[in-house]
Order: structure tokens, then sequence, then C-alpha cells
């Protein structure tokens, strides 16, 4: 049986618990903010994971995060978990984020124990992508000024692939993704490496990024459903897709797949989309941001 919360997770994000473990503190540093200093989505959701895992000592199911506030490199962001519900198996928990006493984040969701004979499947199939080796030439990620701090970027890698044998505008973005020191895999990695169904927005609007001028997306939610995520793996590919936008803001999906097709969550996000037309502005990348408020 897996101790929860994962001590891997726990020092990713220098979460520290009160003896009661519905409560909890980290200091946003750099290397879980944004290139810009502020909040990155992907800490905010991971965080809820292990506050629900420390709350009930059992596995994330699903969770969605709202994106209330910022917060900035150096702020103390106290987490607080109220189970609302549990039962023999499953517990439904909200988990809040606050810094200096104003909301950052809320969060949604579920934590339980498998059954014993439970269903078991899988529905969807992993496109056939170019593999680790023939990825990685064309840029993905948040886009930063050359010397602005390198933010969460600092211990993740992200590799863009290509889906073989589909170049139609409706096909997904597709990258690799791994932390970079180490650590296994968990709810809360996945959590926080797959916050990036904004930039693959960007992309399905303005398919040929030579088009597309400095943009900027920041999430108002991520939502993830988790299925078996097994620690021993080191990259994942994320499979993402930009499905509608109204008025400035945007919805899409992403599924995310062991190298051998495993499907091991599935999640999606609304965003806040602000890009340019025209080339790109010397100096700076097409895309700019990712996750966060």
């Amino acid at each position: 049986m897996t101790t929860l919360p994962r001590p891997s997770d726990i020092d990713m994000l220098g979460l520290a618990f009160d003896e009661d473990p519905h409560r909890g503190r980290f200091e946003l540093a750099q290397h879980l903010a944004r290139p810009d200093g502020a909040l990155y989505g992907g800490t905010a959701i991971a965080a809820s994971v292990v506050a629900m895992e420390a709350a009930t000592g059992r596995p994330a199911l699903w969770l969605t995060t709202q994106f209330v506030a910022s917060a900035r490199v150096g702020e103390v962001i106290e987490v607080t978990t109220d189970v609302l519900a549990e039962g023999r198996r499953i517990a439904q928990i909200q988990v809040s984020g606050r810094a200096g006493g104003r909301v950052v984040f809320m969060s949604l969701g579920s934590t339980a124990y498998p059954r014993d004979g439970g269903m078991e499947g899988q529905y969807q199939a992993m496109p056939r992508v170019a593999g680790l080796e023939e990825s990685g030439g064309t840029p993905f990620g948040p886009g930063r000024m050359p010397d602005s701090p390198p933010g969460f970027t600092m211990h993740v890698e992200y590799r863009r692939s290509e889906v073989q044998g589909d170049d139609e505008p409706g096909a997904p973005v597709v990258v690799w993704a791994r932390m970079t020191d180490g650590r296994p895999l968990t709810p809360a990695t996945v959590a926080f490496l797959a916050d990036m169904v904004p930039a693959a927005i960007v992309r399905a609007a303005v398919p040929n990024a030579d088009e597309m001028g400095p943009a900027w997306a920041t999430s108002l939610d991520n939502s993830m459903r988790f299925g078996t995520v097994e620690p021993e793996e080191e990259w994942i590919l994320l499979e993402m897709r930009g499905h509608l936008a109204t008025g400035g803001s945007a919805h899409g999906s992403v599924f995310v797949w062991t190298p051998d097709g495993v499907l091991v969550a599935v999640g999606g996000q609304s965003a806040n989309m602000l890009h340019g037309a025209g080339p790109a502005t010397a100096g700076r990348p097409p895309m700019e941001g990712t996750g966060g408020t």
C-alpha cells in the first residue's frame, strides 16, 4: 500500500502539514512559479492533489481547481482541506489555497480506495506519434524574456512531437513531458506537467506559428481525472486539443499517456486567451505563459 501523502510530492512542493493533516502550507518558490514570478497553475492543482491525499489517506481520483487570484514568488500559501463526505471507499473533498488572507485557488475532488474486482478498462487508443529521439525540435511551453528566471521549467522538460499520418487542422498537439529531477511519476506530478492545454488552444487557433503574434493564456480552471499512475514511468505524452472559444475564453482537453500506450489521466481546461495577429515580435517567442492566473 502506498504511503500518502507521497514523500516525493511533499519534497517537490515544500509542503509542510500541521499535526492535523487538514492544514498545511508552502512557500511559492521559483520552481513552482511561472517565468513572470506568478503562481503556476500546475502547482496549485498538484498541491490540491497532495492535500486531498494527506487528509484522507486515499489516492486522488479526480479534482478540478479554480484559479481565483494570483500569488508571487516568496509568498506563503496556506492550504486547508475540508472532507465534505467520507464513505468506506470514496471521500469528497474541498481544498482552499490562501495567501495573505486572500483566496488564490479552490479545488473540489474525490479520493478513493480501489475496489477489489471492480471495473477495469481503457476505451481510447494512443495516437501514433514520433518517438522521443525524433522529438524536441519545435519549442513548446511558456516563453520568457532572456533575463527572466525559468520558473517551473527548471525541473521539467517538454519535447514537441507530431502525430504520424495526421496533418489535418484538427489534429492534436502532442508533447512528451517529464520531470528532470528524477522524482517518480505520481498524480501530483502528472497534474503539474499537464497544465499546458491553453498552449494547445493557441496552436489550434493559429496553426502556423509564424503568423501568430505574442500570446498569453491564463487558466480559469484545470480538471484532472486519474487512472493508475505507475511511479517507474519517466516520460508521459500529452495529447491536447483546443475545442472552442467564445468571447475571449476557450476550452480544451488533454489525454495523458505512457510511452507504451497506457492512458493514465484525462483532463480539461478553460482559459482567458489573449493573442495577437501578425508575426511574433522580435526577441519574444510566439507563445507566452500557460497555466495559472
